[in-house]
């Protein structure tokens, strides 16, 4: 598995849950903007490699922007000023690879056909990259499953569109060529991220019988909470968006999916970023992605939990 992040306080759990999963080979980490600057959220990348004890597995630093747009930072109120929920991590001794992330993304899908499975945790930016360089990896990626899109649920709060994910919206753009490149995609997004939340339960649980880098990680989470209370009031602790697609990348047996033809609205007023679902019923079905429409909650709750606590 290769993961495109950009932590971002949910990324660096999906990096835990990937490097702590007997079933997950992490390949590699890409770095994108997003929930923070791509300088910030590769330097973070490295940082929580080195908590993890995991200096071997490399980062290859991509995207800066959008396609279309220069990058604006709007995401501190929920991930930190540092992005890591404004604790200090030490700074890395690793550096990032030479080798930019969507060429990493190009050459691990050549060298190994029909194997690798890229997750992309952040904005598609890196993804859509890649195959414009080199469609042909649509064929040779194993899957792409992407956290991002939202067909039911509200979507997040800022963008005037009221029915976006941070992701997409980030860059439809990107979205839009990744899901026209004909490649076997999943998208995991909030009609299922939003049910999957980490509790203050689960964390003080994580904080009794974790290890240290457990420990550490579930002090980055309190911030994330704090945010999602005061963004939902009401609501029972913050989404596992990154970790549920990590998770449904290694097992899809986790979710419920509806095979639809989807796409991203690139023009509208009201709409620009939103994935638009073609759920029509046709004599030739049409679809270019299985969406996940509901999560067995308590099986990956319950993997999330032992893996994040590393022992």
């Amino acid at each position: 598995m290769i993961i495109d992040v950009d932590p971002g306080i949910d990324d660096a759990m999906a990096i835990f849950y990937a490097v702590r999963r007997p079933g997950i080979k992490l390949e590699a980490l890409t770095t994108t903007f997003g929930n923070t600057d791509i300088a910030t959220a590769t330097v973070n990348a490295l940082r929580v490699l080195e908590l993890l004890g995991r200096p071997d597995i490399p980062v290859a630093r991509g995207v800066a922007r959008s396609f279309i747009h220069p990058y604006v930072g709007r995401a501190d109120h929920v991930h930190g000023t540092n992005a890591i929920g404004d604790i200090e991590l030490p700074e890395p001794t690793i550096r990032p690879t030479s080798e930019h992330a969507s060429d990493l993304i190009i050459r691990m899908a050549k060298e190994n056909p029909g194997t690798i499975t890229l997750c992309p945790v952040g904005p598609v930016t890196n993804a859509a990259l890649a195959l414009v360089k080199a469609p042909e990896i649509a064929k040779l990626l194993r899957k792409i499953v992407v956290m991002g899109s939202t067909i039911f649920h509200p979507g997040i709060q800022g963008p005037v569109a009221p029915m976006v994910d941070a992701n997409f919206a980030n860059d439809p753009e990107a979205a839009h060529i990744v899901l026209r490149s004909g490649a076997d995609i999943t998208l995991v997004g909030m009609d299922v991220t939003m049910t999957t939340l980490l509790t203050p339960k689960m964390i003080d649980e994580v904080a009794r019988e974790g290890d240290e880098a457990a420990k550490t990680l579930m002090r980055m989470t309190e911030f994330y909470v704090n945010a999602y209370k005061s963004m939902h009031p009401g609501i029972a602790g913050c989404g596992l968006h990154d970790p549920l697609a990590v998770a449904v990348a290694e097992d899809p047996s986790l979710a419920r999916t509806e095979r639809m033809f989807v796409d991203v609205e690139l023009h509208g007023e009201l709409t620009r970023g939103q994935t638009i679902a073609d759920r029509r019923v046709t004599a030739v079905p049409l679809h270019n992605a299985e969406v996940c429409m509901d999560i067995d909650r308590a099986r990956f709750e319950a993997n999330f939990l032992a893996a994040i606590k590393g022992r």
